[in-house]
C-alpha cells in the first residue's frame, strides 16, 4: 500500500507547488488591497448586510464585518477560493486517481502485481495527503506574514485552528471523489460527478440555509466548516468535525467496497 502512496505522492509534487504557488500569489494581491479597501472610507458592511441572506452566505460566509483583516480574508479568500475552489480540487484529484487507471487501461497491469483492490483505493487516498498539508502549510505562512507585513493583527491560533480544521474538509471531498473514481470508467466523468457534487453541496447549503428546507443542507460538507466563525473568533465546532471526519471514513470504505465488487 505505501509503495503506492510513494508512488502517487511523487507524481504529485509537482501539481502541489503550482496550487501552492497559485495560492501564495492570490493571498498576496487579496491582503495587499486591503489598506485602500480599509481606507476607501466606503460603508462596506452596511452594504454586505443589506444583501439578500442567499447571496451573503455564499460570498461573504459568517462575519459581520469585512473591514477587519480577519473578516476581509474570510470572506474574499477563504469563503469561496478555500472552502469551495480547494474543496473541488480535491474532489477533482480524488475522483482521477482510480478512473484514469481504468481509462488509460493501465488498471489491469497495476492488479497483477499482488496488491489487493482495497489496498490501491487506500494507497491512492493516503497520497492525497501530503498535498493537503503542504497547501496548508504554505498558505498558512503567507497568509500571516502578509498580514504582518501591511502591519495588521491576525490570531496566529485562529489561523492554524482553520488550516488544521480543513485536512479533515478536504479529505470529506477527497472521498467523495473516491467513490466517483471506482464507480465511473472514465475520469471526465467521475470527475464531473465530484466536482459536480461539491458545488450542489455549496449551493443547496447556501439556498436552504434558515429556510423549511433547511434540514436538506445538512448533508452538505460546507455545513460543517464555518470558516468565518473559526477566523474571527476562534470557534471550532468538535461535532461539526466530527461529522465531517466520519464523513470521510465512511465514504473511503464505501469506494473501498465498490471497488471490491466490481469487474474490471
Amino acid at each position: 500500500m505505501f509503495e503506492i502512496t510513494n508512488f502517487e505522492m511523487g507524481r504529485r509534487v509537482r501539481g502541489t507547488l503550482l496550487l501552492s504557488g497559485s495560492l501564495i500569489a492570490f493571498v498576496v494581491l487579496t491582503i495587499a488591497l486591503f489598506p485602500s479597501i480599509q481606507q476607501s472610507g466606503v460603508n462596506l458592511d452596511a452594504y454586505i448586510q443589506n444583501l439578500p441572506e442567499e447571496a451573503r452566505r455564499a460570498f461573504i460566509g459568517d462575519v459581520d464585518s469585512i473591514t477587519t483583516i480577519d473578516g476581509y480574508l474570510a470572506s474574499q479568500f477563504y469563503q469561496i477560493a478555500w472552502l469551495l475552489g480547494l474543496g473541488i480540487y480535491y474532489a477533482y484529484a480524488g475522483a482521477s486517481s482510480v478512473a484514469k487507471e481504468m481509462e488509460n487501461g493501465t488498471l489491469e497491469l497495476v492488479l497483477a502485481h499482488p496488491v489487493t483492490r482495497t489496498r490501491l483505493v487506500m494507497g491512492k487516498y493516503l497520497a492525497l495527503i501530503p498535498s493537503m498539508l503542504a497547501v496548508n502549510a504554505f498558505t498558512f505562512l503567507s497568509v500571516y506574514v502578509s498580514v504582518e507585513f501591511i502591519g495588521e493583527f491576525l490570531d496566529p491560533g485562529y489561523l492554524l485552528a482553520l488550516h488544521a480544521y480543513s485536512i479533515v474538509y478536504f479529505l470529506a471531498c477527497a472521498s467523495l471523489g473516491m467513490v466517483a473514481s471506482v464507480r465511473f470508467d472514465t475520469a471526465r466523468r467521475a470527475r464531473t460527478v465530484g466536482v459536480g457534487a461539491i458545488f450542489g453541496m455549496f449551493l443547496v447549503d447556501t439556498v436552504t440555509f434558515g429556510t423549511d428546507y433547511e434540514w436538506i443542507g445538512d448533508f452538505a460538507f460546507t455545513r460543517y466548516f464555518d470558516v468565518g466563525k473559526i477566523l474571527t473568533d476562534g470557534t471550532v465546532s468538535a461535532d461539526d468535525f466530527a461529522v465531517l471526519a466520519v464523513a470521510a471514513v465512511a465514504l473511503l470504505v464505501v469506494s473501498a467496497e465498490l471497488f471490491e465488487r466490481r469487474d474490471v
